[in-house]
């Protein structure tokens, strides 16, 4: 009888660490999303007005505007510099998302332990309990997943990070003087600086698709932790008939 009591109070604080785990996921998710439309919203807009300072440093250079050059060289500099702590800030993020898909894959056994537990005793009806785990395995793998696509977005933010550090420290110590001895220096000058802009450029954007897609694994992930709780509950409605039955 202390056994049996045992093992109720088990399952009780378990089920109530299965519903609080789900509830935050709900809460990671949909801040996770708020936050990734806004930093898309906001990439989007800084790439535009990146684009716009450029095309108006190339004019200035080409109409031999020394003082023009400077305010712009100086304009982007910044523009880059704050692209690079931005990026920063994004890989610690991305970093965070992979210790919430670790704990949901932790939540996840948990389950699976569960349900092997409650098949071994036995209960009402067997096939109910290997359906729950073939759900709960189920769940796994598609958390197993998520993290996978977690530490890629993580890696590929570093390298993004760093390449633009990169590109930043290369522009920082570049002339931009339009006097040169001949203008096959001149030239070449000109085109390492256009070269090294474009680069940079081609990093936001990539950050741009980044964030499209981690957008749509945020949306995917929602829908199925949705799935998850109602299946949860599911099994408790279900748990719940089941102990009505045996007092009939």
């Amino acid at each position: 009888m202390k056994k049996l009591v045992k093992l109720i109070v088990l399952l009780f604080f378990a089920s109530i660490v299965s519903n609080a785990q789900n509830a935050k996921e709900a809460i990671q998710n949909t801040k996770q999303i708020i936050e990734g439309k806004k930093m898309l919203d906001r990439d989007i807009k800084e790439l535009e007005t990146f684009n716009t300072k450029f095309k108006i440093l190339k004019s200035a250079v080409n109409g031999d505007d020394q003082d023009e050059v400077d305010r712009l060289k100086e304009d982007l500099i910044k523009d880059m510099a704050r692209e690079v702590e931005q990026s920063g800030v994004k890989a610690k993020m991305a970093h965070k998302e992979i210790a919430q898909s670790s704990a949901e894959i932790r939540s996840d056994r948990r389950e699976i332990r569960r349900d092997k537990e409650d098949s071994k005793r036995g209960r009402y009806d067997r096939r109910d309990d290997e359906k729950d785990l073939a759900r709960d395995r189920a769940n796994k793998r598609d958390d197993q997943r998520d993290r996978r696509d977690d530490i890629r977005d993580f890696q590929q933010q570093i390298d993004r990070a760093k390449k633009q550090a990169e590109l930043l420290k290369l522009l920082r110590e570049q002339s931009f003087s339009l006097k040169y001895q001949t203008k096959e220096a001149f030239a070449e000058r000109k085109k390492f600086v256009k070269t090294t802009f474009l680069s940079f450029r081609d990093t936001m954007k990539a950050d741009i698709a980044a964030t499209k897609r981690e957008l749509a694994e945020d949306n995917r992930e929602r829908r199925e932790d949705r799935r998850e709780r109602v299946d949860d509950r599911n099994e408790r409605d279900e748990n719940d008939l089941k102990k009505k039955r045996k007092r009939w």
